[in-house]
């Protein structure tokens, strides 16, 4: 590809070229053809004279005349009667024998015209002119003068080669000028288009060199302008694209988007949270390659083939059972068809604690109702005439007062577990010893201990070490753990208390030797009421919410809770705390 310089620079050496060609030749010419004209018309007038000044009475001197003025002008000259008979000549010829009326000059001048440049006529580097002899207004004859111009020419190709040899050099001089005035022009224009190339390749970085105000300057400032320009958007760009990605990556939603074809073209990492399936094994791959429900296929199709939002409840099952909100949207930008914005709002725990809340408001009122029940029942059978027997009266008195504190319990339990979720509980913390924390408590349940034949040992090998706790919120932690391993050990069990430290922090352990918990339902003993064996649970006068108070009292106390347990061995709670 010919680049602007070297078409500039043979632009410039072939208008120079043709310029000096024509100018020389102008030149030659004029000189040679003014050189001529001069010597022509010097001829014509040396003519003249001769011809006013040749005595034409004396004939026989012709040629002597002839001679002598051949001489005196270095050229032939020939004396020509009225008819062009030669009648003397500067050469030694013999006169009378030739005639020159042929020749246009001499039929001109026996004539009677007066020579002029035009009838100098130029024959074999000879120049030649007639002037007629005119006396007392008659014709007698012409001078034919002949001049020999070889030195003339050779002059005149003198001059042709010191000319051609002059624009020779001022041709090279000329052609480097042009050289180096092309690549002056054409610098800037190059550096503009490498500053150029390196845009449109984003190294927005180059800038070009300005040197001054023309028309290329002017544009090298604009391609600067634009270039500072395109930096400036291109940096917003990235910032807007690193705080989209940012955003789409943590997206706790699952994101992804389908082009017109039906391929996946971006998906981000939740939605290898939600299906278990790397993001590359499905960017590029057609939808119908989606994990997850046949039903989310059926959506992206049906909102790419009517352009309408989709909005669907889905329900699956692998890798883990979830529950997502399917949201659709038609995107329209693409040229070629419709693409689809699909969002998945992964809805499982919400379900879950609607589930779990009606679950609540079930057990709840399940959980009152049988007390009360059982208040109503025995009162009534009281007042139909059962109050008349002294014995059968007391009997369900006793069981009106026990469902009672049943039921006085099971709505302190509930409301001290709906302060401890709904964060409204307040810790009065104060560095207890642990010895005085535990035995205060034992000392309590020793009574109910005694009576249902269990043995309570409490092992503190350094009782003296300070525990920081809310005091009676402790003591609620281990009245209840004490109550739940007192209700299912049976008679003869053992239930031991052991708290001991270690280098930052401490634990409390609750072992029985009860029925045990079976390993399936260890899991959810911290959810509130459940019961492992109902029946019984009910029997112990359990309301159900005792653990699940117990963890998040723990919690509260920035402890975590473990629980080990072997059907018919017995349980054991291990309860660490910070020091």
């Amino acid at each position: 590809m010919r680049t602007l310089r070297s078409r500039l620079t043979w632009m410039f050496l072939v208008l120079i070229g043709l310029s000096m060609l024509g100018t020389g030749l102008f030149v030659g010419l004029l000189l040679q053809a003014t050189y001529l004209d001069s010597l022509t018309g010097r001829l014509n007038k040396e003519g003249t004279l001769l011809a006013q000044t040749l005595d034409w009475g004396k004939q026989d001197s012709f040629d002597a005349q002839a001679d002598a003025f051949g001489r005196a002008l270095s050229a032939r000259v020939m004396i020509l009667d009225r008819d062009g008979t030669v009648l003397g000549d500067s050469v030694k010829q013999k006169a009378g024998t030739r005639n020159l009326r042929h020749l246009p000059e001499v039929r001109q001048a026996l004539k009677g015209m007066a020579p002029s440049n035009q009838f100098a006529h130029k024959r074999d580097n000879r120049l030649n002119t007639a002037i007629p002899v005119i006396r007392h207004g008659q014709i007698l004859g012409a001078v034919w003068i002949q001049l020999d111009v070889t030195d003339v020419n050779r002059s005149i190709r003198q001059i042709w080669f010191s000319m051609a040899g002059g624009l020779a050099v001022a041709y090279l001089l000329a052609a480097l000028a042009s050289s180096r005035f092309a690549r002056d022009v054409t610098r800037p224009i190059e550096d503009i288009t490498r500053v150029a190339e390196d845009i449109a390749h984003n190294k927005l970085y180059r800038s070009v060199a300005v040197y001054g105000e023309d028309e290329i300057g002017r544009l090298g400032e604009a391609i600067n302008r634009m270039a500072r320009s395109l930096r400036s958007q291109m940096s917003a760009i990235r910032k807007s694209e690193r705080r989209l990605t940012s955003v789409i990556e943590t997206m706790e939603s699952v994101l992804f988007l389908v082009d017109p074809s039906g391929s996946v073209i971006l998906a981000n990492p939740a939605f290898e949270r939600l299906f278990g399936v790397p993001v590359s094994d499905i960017q590029g791959k057609s939808v119908q390659h989606l994990p997850g429900p046949y039903e989310l296929i059926q959506l992206i199709t049906r909102c790419q083939e009517t352009g309408e939002r989709q909005r669907k409840e889905l329900h699956f099952f692998y890798p883990e059972e979830r529950i997502v909100e399917a949201s659709l949207s038609p995107m329209g930008v693409e040229k070629d068809g419709r693409g689809v914005v699909a969002v998945l709002h992964d809805i499982t725990a919400i379900r879950r604690l609607e589930k779990m809340r009606s679950e609540f408001v079930a057990n709840v009122s399940h959980e009152l109702k049988t007390p009360i029940t059982s208040i109503v029942g025995f009162t009534e059978t009281l007042l139909d005439g059962a109050m008349q027997d002294p014995n059968t009266c007391r009997e369900f008195l006793e069981i009106i007062l026990e469902e009672g504190n049943r039921l006085q319990r099971l709505v302190g339990d509930i409301l001290d577990l709906s302060k401890i979720e709904s964060k409204q509980i307040h810790l009065d913390l104060e560095s207890v010893p642990v010895g005085e924390l535990i035995q205060s408590a034992t000392k309590t349940m020793e009574d109910q201990f005694r009576a249902k034949q269990l043995t309570l040992e409490v092992q503190l090998p350094d009782p003296s070490f300070t525990v920081t706790v809310d005091r009676d919120r402790f003591r609620q932690i281990l009245l209840n753990l004490l109550s739940n391993a007192m209700a299912y050990t049976p008679s003869g069990g053992k239930v031991t208390v052991r708290a001991e430290r270690d280098a930052d922090s401490w634990r409390l352990q609750v072992a029985d030797t009860g029925i045990g918990i079976p390993k399936e339902d260890l899991p959810r003993i911290f959810e509130r009421f459940y019961r492992v064996d109902k029946a019984r649970s009910r029997a112990s006068g359990g309301t159900g919410l005792g653990l699940a108070i117990v963890k998040h009292l723990v919690e509260v106390h920035k402890g975590t809770i473990h629980v080990e347990s072997q059907v018919g061995e017995g349980t054991t709670f291990t309860l660490t705390f910070p020091l």
